[in-house]
């Protein structure tokens, strides 16, 4: 949006709905997947039997609900939708396996933007970009780390 005083007019919840889901088969198929992810998930990350969260572990977070740019005439729109990818690990002290996350993160940028999504009918990506590079977000005390990379996608409604 243009300003910083410009309302945030959220898209309808059936159109959001349509992109969370093309976005989470979409995500699902970058080829480079680190090694241990078993699926990256919604908001999530996949758990053990006991409920606790798997290291490592990959997931899609909304950074912001799908919201309408620019409104046309003829009744569409162009909106965005904000993500960011999640890795959690477990580094061991190692600068390493950190810089790996990374890496792991910044590639899947490079691929999202190279490789835009199908949103589903009525909906074009228009493009997707890396808001930052990939970068450190948080530690927990059992060890874990937690690094994301967010993301936006334009896209069009006609």
């Amino acid at each position: 949006m243009d300003g910083d005083n410009e309302q945030v007019i959220l898209a309808a919840a059936e159109e959001e709905k349509k992109i969370s889901r093309s976005i989470m088969t979409w995500v699902n198929r970058w080829p480079n997947v680190p090694d241990g992810i078993l699926r990256i998930k919604f908001e999530q990350f996949t758990t053990n039997s006991s409920g606790e969260p798997l290291t490592p572990g990959m997931m899609l977070s909304t950074v912001a609900a799908a919201s309408i740019t620019k409104r046309y005439i003829g009744g569409g729109h162009k909106g965005e939708y904000q993500f960011a990818l999640v890795y959690r690990i477990k580094p061991r002290s190692s600068d390493g396996e950190r810089l790996s996350a990374d890496e792991a993160l910044n590639d899947f940028g490079d691929w999202a933007a190279a490789n835009p999504p199908d949103l589903g009918d009525g909906i074009t990506t228009i493009k997707v970009e890396a808001v930052s590079r990939g970068s450190f977000i948080g530690s927990y005390d059992n060890g874990d780390e937690s690094y994301q990379i967010p993301m936006r996608i334009a896209y069009e409604v006609l």
